[in-house]
C-alpha cells in the first residue's frame, strides 16, 4: 500500500457525502482523471449507504496500492454483519450493485468479512495528481 491513507467514519446520512468527497480526493492524489475519480465517488457512496442501513458506525479506508506496475487506490470497509453469509451471494450481489465501476471486488475474513475494492489506474489515466 501507498499513501494517501485516509478514512471516513459512516454513521449519518451526511457521511455519504464526506465518504463520496474522500473517495474524489483520494483518486485524484493517485493521478486518476475527474471520470474515474467520480466512479471511486459512486462505489463510497454505495458502500457507505450500505453500512449506514446497518444501525452502526462503520469507518471505510482508502489506501493506494501498486502492484508491480500497476496503480490503484483501494476502498475497504469492515463489516462484522456479514458473518455467516454466503460469500457467493455477497460477492452476486456487490457485483451488481459496483460491477461497472470498479475493477476488483473482494470479500476476506469469516468472522468480520472485509469488503474490498480497488479501481487500477490505466494507461490513459496518467495525469498529474493533485497537492495535498
Amino acid at each position: 500500500m501507498q499513501p494517501p491513507v485516509l478514512s471516513v467514519n459512516v454513521e449519518t446520512a451526511v457521511d455519504v457525502m464526506i465518504a463520496r468527497n474522500t473517495a474524489r480526493r483520494a483518486a485524484g492524489l493517485l493521478g486518476f482523471p475527474p471520470s474515474r475519480q467520480a466512479q471511486l465517488a459512486s462505489v463510497a457512496a454505495t458502500l457507505a449507504e450500505l453500512v449506514l442501513k446497518t444501525g452502526t458506525g462503520h469507518t471505510l479506508h482508502f489506501n493506494g496500492v501498486l502492484n508491480e506496475d500497476k496503480t490503484g487506490v483501494q476502498l475497504s470497509v469492515v463489516t462484522p454483519w456479514l458473518a455467516g453469509a454466503s460469500s457467493s451471494n455477497v460477492m452476486i450481489a456487490l457485483r451488481s450493485k459496483l460491477g461497472d465501476l470498479i475493477d476488483e471486488i473482494l470479500l476476506e475474513g469469516d468472522d468480520s468479512p472485509t469488503i474490498i475494492t480497488v479501481m487500477w489506474r490505466k494507461e490513459s489515466d496518467h495525469v498529474q495528481p493533485t497537492q495535498p
